[in-house]
């Protein structure tokens, strides 16, 4: 079939869109279209062989690969704009527009993860546990909440690339840093998880809820409870994802609770529709006891 595409002209997937096409596929995948006709082996041999480097060494490869199609991208748009004689300004000034939506595209933001708490899969993390991305290596304790992002487990992250830390600033930390490692991610994933600051889940029958007009929604503890940063059971979670709770204390929220409606907390057990998720008008206050933190109020500085 594409044998026959190619000899009449057709156009089996747009030249500039290769890179999409691989991702459908998979590297696997693509193979019987290397054999199917030249035209498509020219075309597309250089990614495959890339695409296939990069599933099994993603950290290595990946970013080779979105380089490699870019620059196919780049160069096709200038041929065109060659090909069309008196409208090349035009398609020139179109394909530096392009450019910079590119640019935009492969725009990464670089965090740290502790390598041990993530799955390594081709182009993605997935969290084996409730866990952070930080600005450096220091431990999550000692970042404040304000320049720290909360990844509940479960959770599956694409990313651009990964790498070894070789900062030796970074490296002698602690004892543990080395087990860190770079991880560039998009400014949307960033930006996502950054709006899920402030944000909490409550088992809704030990609560009774108030809305106090102006100043938003209030949530009174009805029982000694949790308050979670995930819908897990609470013996399933890390002491620094609860917050315990004592009877008769007020919640300040900045909205309704709301259903949970995340794909990687609905299905965690069968009393998860039970749960509520709650945005904290501000930041809590707590203290500690044993390993737990115990919710006393909240100050007046919001999430930012």
């Amino acid at each position: 079939m594409a044998a026959m595409a190619a000899e009449q002209g057709f156009t089996v997937w747009p030249a500039d869109d290769a890179l999409r096409l691989l991702y459908l596929l998979q590297a696997c995948g693509a193979v019987p279209m290397m054999v199917a006709c030249q035209a498509t082996k020219r075309q597309y041999g250089d990614l495959v062989a890339l695409k296939h480097k990069a599933e099994v060494e993603p950290g290595k490869f990946q970013h080779v690969l979105e380089a490699r199609a870019a620059v196919m991208s780049l160069d096709l748009a200038l041929a065109e704009a060659k090909t069309l004689g008196s409208s090349a300004p035009s398609t020139l000034q179109s394909s530096l527009g392009e450019l910079a939506d590119l640019e935009q595209v492969l725009r990464t933001e670089k965090w740290y993860i502790y390598g041990p708490d993530w799955e390594l899969k081709p182009g993605r993390l997935i969290s084996k546990k409730g866990t952070w991305l930080k600005p450096s290596t220091r431990f999550s304790w000692e970042i404040s909440e304000q320049d720290k992002l909360y990844i509940p487990h479960g959770m599956c992250m694409p990313m651009m690339q990964i790498g070894h830390i070789k900062d030796q600033e970074e490296l002698t930390r602690h004892e543990w840093a080395a087990q860190h490692q770079l991880v560039w991610l998009s400014p949307a994933i960033i930006r996502t998880l950054e709006a899920r600051r402030g944000v909490w889940f409550i088992f809704h029958p030990h609560w009774e809820v108030f809305d106090v007009g102006v100043g938003g929604t209030e949530v009174v503890a009805s029982m000694d409870t949790w308050l979670k940063r995930s819908c897990q059971m609470s013996g399933e979670l890390a002491p620094f994802e609860m917050m315990y709770v004592p009877e008769g204390l007020p919640l300040r929220l900045s909205s309704n609770p709301e259903v949970v409606d995340e794909d990687w907390e609905k299905a965690r057990h069968q009393h998860v529709q039970q749960h509520r998720k709650v945005h904290l008008a501000s930041l809590p206050l707590t203290v500690k006891q044993d390993k737990y933190d115990i919710f006393v109020g909240q100050q007046e500085a919001t999430y930012r």
